[in-house]
């Protein structure tokens, strides 16, 4: 006969015991649901299975015994389980042999028990459950791998987990295949909380073969420690320091990573000491009006970046050390920067510091004219690199600048016109004649703009032609009486207009911000300029197009004083389904299209002739090929291909560059549930043999 029963029934109905207390049998919420049980002196049996469970723990197990009665004048109410036992407990789920719990306590004691947190898998000879849902487990073992004959475990006396994962072992040792590695006298980690692998392996033959291991040393709350060794053939040791702060409940992380080695430079007889040290941090307001970031990135020599390049180690400084503080309010925006120079071999401008003001747009009286502007005080040091085989003399400035911009929407059927005026003025406290320098230049222009809407079943056309005319008066200094510290410092006499018209179209069927086509034709031209004798030396077609799964741009200019393509650029992003992705890249710039770093700021083009500038750095004609590839060839394969392809180069106007060809493979697989295996081979234009082997630890789902 097979039936279940209810312990708020079943104890007043089988009990013999006094109930003094007054204790009923919800005073712990335990409701008992068992099979063919049996009932003797308060003790409720079955050896055919059952559960017995509450708000906190659910217990299923082949064989129960439920404990309520009175002992030595206390009520107690507790279970011994077995045979097929598994535990559901605060969150957690534990499997083990045999189970004693107190439920008046909610504590208990597991035997051979079991239990996964993330992707570890811990287990002990006994494991003490704590009312907080924290455990203890003795003679502890710790894995990822799934199967009972695991590879490798972490082997420790005693394991604390707390209830927010927090894993505290002691007297730990690391097998290999069942061999004894390593021996520690204490590991914490955060189970859950830090991302980046805990255990990391790589072989590699990039200049030269190398292996190395990175591991996690310490994890703890907030703070996460790693350390790096490894050693490079013919060229010695290297190991690094890195950590991680990421504290709850605040938008601030913190990274460091520290590199030292005596690696030998490239032909050296003798090593060097070499070394790294980068950190960046990153913190935002609660009010999400404040930001900071500080970034430092110091190395012994030039190459010490590329040499060691590891995407686990970089930071994304961008070589950069620099604060930056940067803060919002309604009607103004305030930073400060300071950016010196931490390594002698870089040529750079140093702010020391720099201070930025900016209003935001404000109507003055009722007049409908806007106002807005900006205050800028720096004290700059341009220095060159100490390496370079001809001595340049470095140059120190104060710099101040005020901006200040006037300008009125007239608004007219179908039409919106907005001139404008400008006066900028900059003070320099030395020069090249090491006498103090004024700078004023005036601006002017306006901008007029029409907008049409049609709308259709399935999308929404709008056309925007626009003309715009912006000019420059000269300035009161010229461009080689000042020092010329950046793009910001270089001023002309220019007068320009920009006609155009663009076409953009969304769709209605999935409405989306952005437009799902957009086509813009435009075109500058050049008024009363001696270097430019061209009106409209160039013509643009920008073309993107957007899809869920299809990202299409295209970029093109001609120019038309020299009668050659000046800039060609085409980039395809296609997510072809779950499992396969493609990126495509082609570029192309004519010897004509200079190096800048803004190529809408025509001021160089007006300055310097075009003989002078196809002589320089600035011209550089090539075409360039990027490829990426994805492809996850089942839930356990990934493949990665990646090229970089360059040719028709030439620079400076008459220094014929090598092409080349430049390509990896990547190779990654999963293994016993939580290792992850990294294979690549690559072949660039110096270094023919590139090839690497790494395995991690990493949380993998499928």
């Amino acid at each position: 006969m097979k039936w279940f029963l209810v312990l708020w029934i079943g104890v007043f109905l089988f009990s013999d015991t006094p109930n003094p207390s007054g204790d009923s049998l919800d005073s712990c919420g335990i409701t008992v649901d068992l099979r063919d049980p049996t009932y003797s002196q308060g003790i409720i049996y079955t050896s055919q299975g059952g559960v017995i469970q509450n708000k906190d723990i659910r217990i299923q197990a082949q064989s129960i015994q439920y404990f309520h009665r009175m002992e030595n004048g206390q009520m107690v109410q507790k279970i011994e389980a077995e045979g097929d036992l598994l535990i559901q407990y605060k969150g957690r789920v534990f499997v083990g042999s045999e189970l004693e719990f107190d439920f008046s306590q909610m504590t208990g004691t597991l035997y051979d028990g079991k239990t996964q947190s993330a992707l570890w898998y811990i287990g002990g000879d006994q494991i003490f459950l704590f009312s907080d849902g924290s455990y203890r487990a003795i003679n502890a073992f710790v894995t990822t791998c799934e199967s009972k004959k695991s590879t490798w475990d972490l082997r420790a006396s005693r394991v604390h987990v707390v209830k927010n994962d927090f894993f505290h072992a002691q007297q730990v040792r690391l097998r290999l295949f069942g061999l004894p590695t390593l021996w520690l006298p204490s590991f914490k980690v955060h189970l859950k909380k830090f991302k980046e692998p805990i255990f990391r392996y790589y072989v590699n033959w990039n200049k030269g073969p190398l292996v190395g291991f990175r591991y996690q040393l310490y994890s703890w709350k907030d703070l996460a420690l790693y350390g790096r060794l490894e050693y490079r053939w013919k060229k010695g040791w290297g190991g690094a320091v890195e950590s991680k702060y990421c504290p709850e409940n605040t938008l601030t992380t913190f990274m460091t990573r520290n590199y030292i080695g005596t690696n030998r430079l490239f032909n050296a007889e003798d090593a060097a000491f070499r070394y790294r040290i980068q950190g960046a941090l990153h913190s935002e307001s609660k009010s999400a009006k404040t930001h900071t970031t500080l970034t430092w990135d110091k190395y012994s020599d030039v190459r010490m970046p590329g040499d060691f390049h590891s995407e686990d180690f970089e930071l994304n400084t961008a070589l950069k050390t620099i604060l930056y503080i940067h803060h919002m309010e309604e009607n103004f925006i305030t930073s400060l920067k300071v950016q010196p120079r931490a390594n002698p071999f870089e040529s750079m401008k140093q702010e020391l510091p720099t201070g930025f003001l900016h209003v935001h747009p404000t109507e003055i009286k009722k007049t409908g004219i806007l106002s807005t502007g900006f205050l800028r005080a720096s004290y700059l040091d341009f220095d060159y690199s100490d390496e370079l085989t001809s001595s340049l003399a470095d140059f120190q400035s104060p710099r101040i600048e005020a901006y200040e911009k006037l300008f009125r929407p007239l608004r007219f059927k179908g039409m919106t016109v907005t001139p404008y005026i400008s006066a900028r003025a900059i003070f320099y406290g030395t020069s090249p004649t090491h006498q103090p320098k004024w700078l004023g230049v005036l601006g002017y222009g306006a901008k007029a703009q029409m907008l049409g809407i049609k709308e259709y079943d399935t999308y929404k056309h709008l056309i925007e032609p626009y003309l715009e005319y912006e000019a420059l008066a000269r300035p009161t200094v010229g461009p080689d009486a000042h020092y010329i510290f950046s793009i910001q410092d270089g001023y002309q006499k220019i007068q320009q207009i920009e006609a155009g018209v663009r076409h953009l179209f969304f769709s209605q069927k999935q409405p989306c911000k952005e437009p799902n086509f957009t086509a813009s034709f435009y075109a500058n031209a050049f008024f009363h300029d001696p270097v430019l004798p061209q009106m409209i030396p160039k013509i643009y077609l920008l073309l993107a197009w957007k899809l869920p799964s299809l990202d299409l741009f295209l970029q093109n200019c001609y120019n038309v004083h020299n009668q050659v393509w000046d800039v060609s650029n085409s980039h395809l992003k296609w997510t072809v389904n779950e499992n396969i992705a493609l990126n495509l890249e082609a570029r192309y710039r004519s010897k004509y299209d200079w190096r800048k770093s803004d190529h809408e700021n025509f001021i160089l083009d007006v300055t310097r002739p075009e003989n002078e500038l196809l002589d320089s750095p600035l011209s550089d004609r090539r075409i360039t090929l990027l490829s990426n590839l994805f492809i996850r060839l089942n839930p356990f394969w990934e493949l990665k291909f990646e090229s970089h392809h360059g040719f028709y180069r030439l620079y400076k106007n008459h220094i014929v560059g090598q092409s080349y060809n430049e390509f990896q493979i990547h190779l990654y697989t999963y293994f016993s549930s939580a290792w992850k295996l990294h294979f690549y081979y690559g072949y660039t234009l110096h270094n023919h043999f590139d090839w690497g082997l790494n395995i991690q630890m990493v949380k993998k789902t499928f």
